[in-house]
């Protein structure tokens, strides 16, 4: 009777067992199934939206040049082409234009022309919203032509100088120096897609640059997700993003001796070319030095110097914004309208002076 009776208990304890595991194994594939949805979901959602393509989409805005010293520069007469979350429109040149330009039928007025990278050109903001925009509302009696192009060094605007702007014997010629026009003095390339390359690169080259801090870089095979999925790439954006900006912050953080990040061969380099440069530049001469998140105090005097013996007006923007430009939302770089219109503001009366 107790055997009959343990017997009887055992059956109803692995009976009981059982049904205690199999709703936790439903739950367990109820949950998992919940995820892989919202992950499809939201893959879908990024696809369809094109808030964020899987493979590459650069802006169609730029062309090879027949000079190899150039490389590559705008396409002539873009209307509105979108670009790096805004529009561009270029005139027969592939300078960029603003509206007042378009609209403009004769223009007989004095030109003052604006060379530098992508913080000159404009990259993240609006046709009338670049530097050159702006100083041209500041400086209605002139014509401010924005000759600047995404990823162009020194050389290659000694060279657009040369083959495009020279014959328009411009009154003035504004350079805009970011610190990163001292990283060399090689033109990029333009691929077969249209992506900006440096001028080492080589295709078929592998630039997937995978997660690496948080639990995120534990994810196995990143550079397969990084052409397949658009979910992997927007968290990836929105993971550097986050990292730039605080690094961004502690950049800014006033130390003791500050690490000087230039290369000292460079900037000698640099001023070799501008004292070159300047030779067939007109007598007006502008070099704007805008900020990066150093101070650069071992550096800066040295630069002021190299351009001012070579004839510039230097306009530093370090006396404007110190190293904290106000930069876009979604860069750590680039200014924003509002940093645009101040430095167009500050640079405008070394404009007027005779």
């Amino acid at each position: 009777m107790v055997l009959q009776y343990r017997a009887t208990r055992l059956r109803t304890t692995s009976l009981s067992s059982h049904l205690t595991i199999r709703p936790f194994f439903i739950n367990g594939i109820l949950v998992v199934g919940s995820v892989v949805l919202f992950i499809a979901g939201v893959e879908c959602t990024l696809r369809i939206t094109g808030l964020q393509t899987v493979q590459p989409n650069p802006p169609q805005i730029y062309q090879t040049s027949e000079d190899p010293r150039i490389s590559y520069e705008l396409k002539p007469n873009l209307d509105r082409e979108p670009a790096y979350k805004a529009h561009v429109s270029t005139d027969a040149h592939g300078f960029r234009l603003n509206a007042a330009q378009q609209s403009r039928t004769n223009n007989q007025q004095p030109v003052i022309v604006l060379l530098g990278d992508s913080v000159t050109f404009g990259y993240g903001v609006d046709n009338d919203e670049t530097l050159a925009a702006q100083l041209e509302q500041l400086q209605p009696d002139h014509s401010v032509i924005n000759a600047a192009v995404p990823g162009y060094s020194l050389t290659m605007e000694v060279a657009a100088y040369e083959t495009k702007i020279a014959e328009m014997n411009p009154d003035a010629v504004v350079i805009v120096f970011f610190w990163n026009d001292l990283d060399g003095f090689l033109p990029g390339k333009l691929d077969e897609m249209g992506i900006l390359r440096s001028h080492d690169w080589q295709p078929g080259q592998d630039d997937c640059m995978p997660i690496t801090e948080g639990i995120l870089s534990i994810i196995p095979r990143q550079c397969w997700l990084n052409s397949h999925s658009a979910l992997y790439k927007a968290m990836k954006k929105i993971i550097n993003l986050r990292q730039s900006k605080t690094k961004q912050k502690v950049d800014r953080t006033p130390v003791v001796a500050e690490q000087e990040t230039v290369n000292a061969k460079h900037l000698e380099e640099y001023g070799r070319i501008l004292r070159s440069f300047s030779r067939i530049l007109p007598e007006r001469r502008f070099f704007v030095i805008w900020p990066d998140n150093n101070m650069h105090t071992a550096t800066r005097p040295s630069l002021r110097e190299a351009a001012e013996a070579n004839g510039f007006t230097v306009i530093d923007l370090y006396d404007l914004f110190g190293n904290t430009v106000e930069t876009l939302p979604w860069d750590t770089v680039h200014p924003s309208p509002e940093s645009i219109r101040k430095s167009a503001e500050y640079i405008a009366p070394f404009l007027n002076k005779p």
